[in-house]
């Protein structure tokens, strides 16, 4: 379970031809272009490791299927344990 989010405001300066160029992808997806800007960051961003003792990785690794991440896995009592 997720704490508070906290959020970070930022100026930015885009170049025309790229502001452009997002403008209508998202016009194509039908989103605006803030939410966009937010996805595409989102996605470059690395996902956060799971920092565990030893023991805690073995029995994670035995609860996950081979070439699965923990992120993937829809078992909430999995999800229950992870989260303390």
């Amino acid at each position: 379970m997720e704490s508070a989010i906290t959020s970070h405001r930022k100026l930015i300066d885009i170049k025309p031809a790229v502001f452009d160029g997002l403008s209508k992808e998202a016009k194509r997806q039908g989103i605006s272009l803030k939410r966009l800007i937010e996805q595409l960051l989102e996605e470059a961003c690395p996902k956060p490791r799971v920092d565990a003792s030893p023991s805690v990785q073995r029995i994670i690794g035995s609860a996950i299927p081979k070439g699965r991440r923990v992120e993937d896995i829809q078992d909430d009592r999995l999800q229950y344990l992870l989260s303390k």
